[in-house]
C-alpha cells in the first residue's frame, strides 16, 4: 500500500502537469508522500557479488559461450529469490525493474539468443548498480541518491584517477553520466551556471579518461565538479526552485512556438496557427505520456540514456527546421511579401502537407524542452510540502503562458519588417544552440565519441563545446547564415536595380 501511495502521488503530478499546460485550473491535489519505508539492510549484502556475476554473465555471452552463461546467471538468480522482498519494500518500481530484466536473460539463455541476453545483462548491471547506489525512487516517493551520493561517487572516481586506473575511473564516469538525470533537478532551480558546466564536464571527463595524452587533466575536471556541486549539498527547496524548473526548461520552446503563432496570426494563415497548436498539443502529449511511464513503470535512473537520446536526436532535427525558418523570416520581411507567399501557398500547403514542418518543429521544440522539465518536477516529490510544488509549477507555467501571450501581442501589433529580422536572429541562435547541445547529448548517451581538442572555443551557455562533433556543423550553420544573408541582400539589390530600370523606361 505503502508503494501504491508513492506511485499515486507521481501519476497525480503528471496530470496536474498536463492541466496547467492546457491552461486548466490546477486541483487542489494532495502530493506529499507517505513517510518512508524502513529499509531492509539485507537486500545490500552480496550485491556486489551479483554486479560481479553479472560481469561474469556478460563476458560469456560475448564469447557466444550459453553454458558458462546458464552457470554465472544461477547466483544471480539465487541473490535475487533471497533479495527481492526486501528491494520490494524499498522500492517496487525498482523490484519490478529487476524482475522484468531477469525473466527476459532466463527466456533469451532458453532460446540461446546470446545477443539478445547480452543487451539484457547490461541493463540488469546498471539497474543493480542503481540501486546499490540509491539511485532510484523510493516507496516513500523520495529520490534516493542525493547530490550529497552523487558527490561522493566522483569522489570515489577521482580516487580512481588519482590511482590512474584508468579503467575503472572511465567505467565509473560512464554510470555517472547515466545517473546525471537523478540529480540534475537538484542543480538546475539553484544555478544555471553550475548546471551547464557540469554537464559540460561530464563529457569532457568521458573524452579525457579515453585519450592516453589527456589523462592527465581528468582530476582537474573532476576536481572543478566537486567544487561546483559541493555548496548546492544538502540545499532546501521551495516553490520558487519548482517554479524556475518549466521557466527555465521551457522558455527555449515558448519564444519558437509563439513566434510561430504570431507568424501565422500576422499573415493571417489559421492554417499555419492550426498546424503550430496540433504540433504543440501533441508534444505535450507525448511528454505527459513518458513522465507518466517513468513515474509509474521505470526508474529515472533508468531512463537516463533515453533522455540524453531523445533530447540529442530532436535538437538535431530542430536545429535544420530552424535554420530553414530563420531564412524564411529574413526573406520575407517585407508585409506584403510574406502575405503574397502566405496565399499563394496556403492551399498547396495543406494538399501537400507543407504545413506539416510547422507543426513537426513546434512538436520538437515541446519535447526537446517539456521532457525534462516533466522528469525534474516529478523528481522534486517529496523535496518540498506538495502545496509548495503545485504552487511553483503553476506559478512557473502562468509566468511562461503570460510571456507567450505578450509575445503574440507585441508581435502583431509592430510593424512586420523590425518584428521578422529579429526573431530570425532569435530563431538562428536557437538553430545554434539546439544543434551545439543535441550533438553533446548524443555524446552523453555514447552515440558519439566524447572527444575533446582544447584548441577550439567553449561556451556552455550558448551549447559551444570543445568538440568538432558539434563545433564543425555549428560553423558550417554560421557560415550558411552568413551567405544567406548575402545572397538575400545582394538579390534584393538587383530586384530594385531591375525595378528602376522598367520605371524609367
Amino acid at each position: 500500500m505503502l508503494g501504491m501511495g508513492s506511485q499515486r502521488s507521481r501519476v497525480l503530478l503528471v496530470v496536474m502537469f498536463l492541466l496547467i499546460l492546457a491552461g486548466g485550473l490546477v486541483s487542489p491535489l494532495s502530493l506529499v508522500p507517505s513517510k518512508a519505508a524502513a529499509a531492509d539492510s539485507s537486500t545490500s549484502v552480496g550485491i556486489d557479488g551479483a554486479i560481479g556475476h553479472v560481469g561474469e554473465l556478460k563476458t560469456a555471452l560475448d564469447q557466444g559461450d550459453i553454458d558458462q552463461a546458464s552457470a554465472a546467471f544461477r547466483p544471480i538468480k539465487k541473490w535475487w529469490n533471497t533479495n527481492k522482498n526486501g528491494v520490494k519494500k524499498n522500492s517496487l518500481t525498482m523490484s519490478l525493474e529487476i524482475e522484468g530484466q531477469i525473466a527476459g536473460i532466463s527466456i533469451a539463455l532458453l532460446n540461446k539468443e546470446a545477443s539478445v541476453a547480452l543487451d539484457k545483462a547490461g541493463t540488469l548491471e546498471f539497474s543493480l548498480i542503481n540501486y546499490r547506489d540509491g539511485a532510484y525512487v523510493g516507496n516513500d516517493g523520495k529520490q534516493q541518491m542525493t547530490l550529497s551520493v552523487y558527490i561522493m561517487k566522483l569522489r570515489g572516481a577521482a580516487d580512481l584517477i588519482g590511482k590512474q586506473q584508468w579503467t575503472e575511473a572511465g567505467a565509473e564516469v560512464k554510470q555517472l553520466q547515466q545517473q546525471w538525470l537523478t540529480v540534475e533537478g537538484d542543480i538546475v532551480s539553484k544555478s544555471a551556471e553550475v548546471y551547464n558546466s557540469t554537464e559540460r564536464d561530464l563529457v569532457l571527463l568521458d573524452a579525457y579518461l579515453a585519450s592516453p595524452e589527456q589523462r592527465d587533466q581528468a582530476k582537474t575536471v573532476i576536481d572543478r565538479m566537486i567544487s561546483g556541486l559541493a555548496p548546492l549539498a544538502g540545499a532546501e527547496y521551495t516553490w520558487i526552485d519548482a517554479a524556475l524548473i518549466p521557466l527555465r526548461e521551457g522558455l527555449e520552446a515558448l519564444l519558437v512556438v509563439g513566434a510561430l503563432l504570431m507568424y501565422g496570426k500576422k499573415a493571417e494563415s489559421k492554417a499555419a496557427s492550426r498546424f503550430v497548436v496540433m504540433g504543440s498539443a501533441a508534444g505535450l502529449l507525448t511528454c505527459i505520456a513518458v513522465g507518466f511511464a517513468v513515474a509509474v513503470f521505470l526508474s529515472s535512473s533508468s531512463f537516463g540514456t533515453s533522455n540524453s537520446l531523445i533530447n540529442g536526436w530532436t535538437g538535431v532535427l530542430a536545429s535544420f527546421l530552424l535554420l530553414y525558418v530563420s531564412y524564411w523570416l529574413h526573406r520575407n520581411a517585407d508585409v506584403k511579401r510574406w502575405k503574397q507567399f502566405m496565399e499563394s501557398k496556403s492551399s498547396k500547403a495543406l494538399s501537400g502537407g507543407k504545413m506539416f514542418s510547422l507543426a513537426l518543429l513546434a512538436f520538437f521544440a515541446i519535447v526537446r524542452e517539456g521532457l525534462e522539465t516533466v522528469i525534474f518536477l516529478i523528481g522534486m516529490v517529496g523535496k518540498m510540502p506538495g502545496t509548495s510544488l503545485a504552487g511553483g509549477i503553476a506559478a512557473g507555467f502562468g509566468v511562461l503562458a503570460l510571456g507567450a501571450v505578450i509575445l503574440i501581442k507585441a508581435g502583431t501589433r509592430l510593424p512586420v519588417r523590425p518584428v521578422f529580422l529579429v526573431s530570425s536572429v532569435i530563431v538562428f541562435y536557437l538553430c545554434f544552440k539546439f544543434m551545439g547541445s543535441g550533438i553533446h547529448s548524443l555524446q552523453m548517451a555514447g552515440v558519439l565519441p566524447s572527444t575533446v581538442k582544447e584548441y577550439l572555443p567553449e561556451y556552455a551557455a550558448i551549447s559551444l563545446y570543445p568538440s568538432w562533433y558539434s563545433t564543425l556543423p555549428q560553423l558550417i550553420f554560421l557560415l550558411t547564415g552568413i551567405l544567406m544573408l548575402v545572397w538575400g541582400r545582394t538579390s534584393g539589390r538587383r530586384t530594385k536595380t531591375k525595378l528602376h530600370t522598367i520605371s524609367s523606361v
